[in-house]
């Protein structure tokens, strides 16, 4: 399997910037509703304090994210990363985050953009959850669910779903804490791009693939998972 699509971002693109302010709650509210949740569900959250500004620009502020029709967000927790993917993402698309632990649900139907929508449920039913939004194909999945937590079996099932939903040249982002995303979704997506984010609670990795299906066009070639 071929890696991470490698190739020249337009200069057209780097001039983009922010349009959209999406309203969100602060870092102290976010520390608390994610200190409740795991206190609550320990083996479900994989830390007791909010996504860092760093972790979260350097998720969202990505051309894939910039070019996306369709997102869907894999354990949005109380919602910081989602609201910076729409602040990046166009006008004209849409944001699903679906969460396992029901007490972030208060904290993610605050976030007031007509382009989000999230559902309480488990990625183990990832597919059918898309369906149900009217979603078949995403250009990116970004994940922030534990995969070092995850059962083997279930791990891989998810991954499975996430490589099917993707379109060609769709990109899956996943930011862990230790490897073993990259381990379970090699056979799929093969070696991941790996960017280290040390200004983070605990410091974390961000991996990063470009799906690309053999013998099926990979359309207009360029690094789109790349700032």
């Amino acid at each position: 399997m071929t890696s991470t699509v490698e190739a020249i971002t337009p200069p057209r693109a780097r001039r983009w910037t922010r349009r959209f302010r999406v309203t969100q709650p602060s870092f102290a509210q976010r520390t608390w509703c994610v200190l409740r949740a795991w206190l609550q569900n320990p083996r479900e959250v994989a830390t007791v304090i909010p996504s860092s500004a760093q972790l979260m620009d350097c998720l969202a502020n990505r051309q894939c994210i910039r070019e996306a029709q369709t997102v869907i967000e894999l354990g949005p927790g109380a919602g910081g990363t989602s609201a910076n993917l729409l602040q990046q993402m166009p006008a004209k698309s849409r944001l699903l985050a679906i969460e396992k632990t029901e007490v972030f649900a208060d904290a993610l139907s605050e976030i007031p953009d007509s382009r989000f929508a999230y559902e309480i449920g488990d990625a183990l039913n990832l597919i059918a959850i898309a369906h149900r939004h009217g979603i078949h194909r995403c250009d990116v999945v970004v994940s922030g669910i534990p995969f070092s937590n995850l059962p083997a079996d279930v791990a891989r099932q998810i991954t499975q779903q996430i490589y099917e939903l993707l379109d060609n040249t769709g990109v899956f982002l996943a930011y862990q804490v230790r490897d073993d995303v990259a381990k379970v979704a090699h056979p799929l997506f093969g070696t991941p791009r790996k960017q280290h984010v040390a200004r983070n609670l605990p410091p974390l990795r961000v991996y990063s693939w470009t799906k690309v299906e053999s013998g099926r066009g990979k359309g207009w070639q360029r690094r789109i998972d790349s700032a």
